[in-house]
């Protein structure tokens, strides 16, 4: 199973904001991304949302992607 890391998703620039919230206390910087970048959220082999992704080289469950095109804010909740 192919997991992405949240590093290597988004290049910094762009226009939309990309925030992850964390259920603990947890927290990771908040990064930039383009359109284009966003959609490396959907795994290009079976055509489905990424479920998990790793941060730092730690593993999370994703449990909800939130996108605000009125205030370019790509917000991921994870577990």
């Amino acid at each position: 199973m192919e997991v992405p890391e949240y590093l290597c998703l988004f290049s910094g620039e762009g226009e939309f904001s990309v925030e992850v919230k964390f259920k603990d206390e947890r927290s990771v910087g908040s990064r930039k991304a383009t359109a284009q970048e966003i959609t490396q959220l959907v795994n290009s082999e079976t055509g489905a949302f990424h479920v998990a992704m790793t941060f730092d080289d730690h593993l999370f469950e994703i449990q909800k992607y939130e996108i605000d095109l009125v205030k370019k804010k790509l917000v991921i909740s994870v577990r």
